[in-house]
């Protein structure tokens, strides 16, 4: 019975993503750069820890670079509550790898626990604290989106130029070639 639920779940998102391949990706009136662009920057910014404001800040790169919006926005539906885990925390170590920091350990998380008395020390505490994740988090999740986005960019970009060329014959779609008829004033 579980098996069966897995299988017809897992044949409703193959269905969901062929269906927005086909019609969203290949087939837009963008020329292949932008659609390659949106994406690019669609999992670039899902690698970043930005939860809450990835998909605004997709659209506003996205209009900076002139990239498709619509297809960058779904892009950044990758990093979820479910997820979060399993893409920020090798980001993270990363992060530590790169910049080497000392990563956080059980006196990090006890310490926190137990902030210095005093309105400013705590504030001075606490961002100390902050600092010691979000430096090599974002330094890490810089790296991975980057890794992740520059060939993407390249295998959306041939997919599409392939894709229309052996479809149509060229690189614009056909009821874009076709000359407008002109009607009698």
């Amino acid at each position: 019975m579980f098996r069966r639920h897995v299988r017809a779940r897992i044949r409703l998102y193959s269905a969901i993503t062929r269906r927005f391949v086909l019609h969203n990706l290949l087939h837009a009136d963008d020329p292949p750069e932008r659609l390659a662009r949106g994406v690019a920057i669609g999992l670039f910014v899902a690698f970043t820890p930005t939860i809450g404001f990835q998909m605004g800040l997709v659209l506003f790169l996205a209009w900076l670079f002139r990239a498709n919006k619509l297809i960058g926005l779904p892009m950044v539906w990758i990093s979820n509550p479910v997820t979060l885990v399993p893409i920020y925390y090798p980001c993270y170590k990363l992060g530590v790898m790169l910049t080497r920091m000392t990563p956080v350990n059980a006196k990090w998380w006890s310490d926190l626990a137990h902030p210095p008395e005093g309105w400013w020390n705590t504030v001075d505490f606490y961002w100390t604290q902050m600092v010691d994740v979000a430096v090599p988090m974002w330094v890490g999740c810089v790296v991975v989106g980057l890794l992740f986005a520059l060939p993407s960019y390249i295998i959306v970009h041939r997919t599409i130029c392939y894709y229309r060329i052996k479809r149509w014959g060229q690189l614009i779609p056909p009821s874009a070639s076709k000359p407008h008829k002109r009607e009698a004033a």
